[in-house]
């Protein structure tokens, strides 16, 4: 075999090789879990989660029937089901991610977030989320799951410019109950 023959199969390999490995997944893919895509007004399905976010909110002040925090909060507005079974169904994993950083939803005022769900029957409310006060835009993702860890299991998620979402004074959080119909 030729020199330049040699050369040309040595080359080919190594494109070969590139192209394996810029197809190969990451390590963790195996156990990533399964996003469906959301848009605000319709359900997403999950594997055993259904979620309708029904509004988004910002305000400067939350309050409850009973609670109320000054802060940067966005708020979600939703309801939730599961939907085969209600056996350990809840909304456990309520996150935002924006810019590197994850939040978690709020545990201070009642809300979904940690509720039970129940099978083909939807529960409504809210979850708001406490943000630093210089975060006021950006693109993010909220994710909705049912488990603290969602790998190899479905998550609901919903693509959200912050700079979209309208600012209000004083928010109202929905309460949590059963949904209508």
């Amino acid at each position: 075999m030729k020199s330049w023959q040699q050369w040309l199969i040595g080359a080919g390999l190594v494109v070969v090789a590139w192209g394996v490995a810029g197809i190969t997944p990451p390590e963790d893919a195996r156990e990533a879990p399964f996003a469906v895509a959301a848009e605000v007004g319709a359900p997403a399905t999950g594997r055993n989660i259904e979620i309708t976010v029904t509004e988004l909110r910002r305000a400067s002040t939350v309050t409850t029937s009973d609670w109320s925090a000054d802060g940067n909060w966005l708020i979600v507005d939703l309801s939730a089901s599961a939907v085969v079974t209600d056996q350990g169904a809840a909304l456990r994993t309520v996150e935002f991610a924006i810019d590197g950083r994850t939040f978690s939803a709020s545990e201070r005022p009642d809300s979904l977030f940690k509720e039970s769900l129940n099978a083909g029957i939807a529960r409504t409310g809210s979850v708001a989320f406490e943000l630093p006060a210089d975060l006021d835009a950006g693109a993010g993702v909220l994710t909705f799951g049912l488990f603290t860890d969602s790998r190899l299991d479905s998550v609901i998620e919903l693509s959200v410019d912050l700079a979209d979402v309208a600012v209000q004074q004083e928010v109202a959080l929905a309460a949590t109950d059963w949904a209508d119909g």
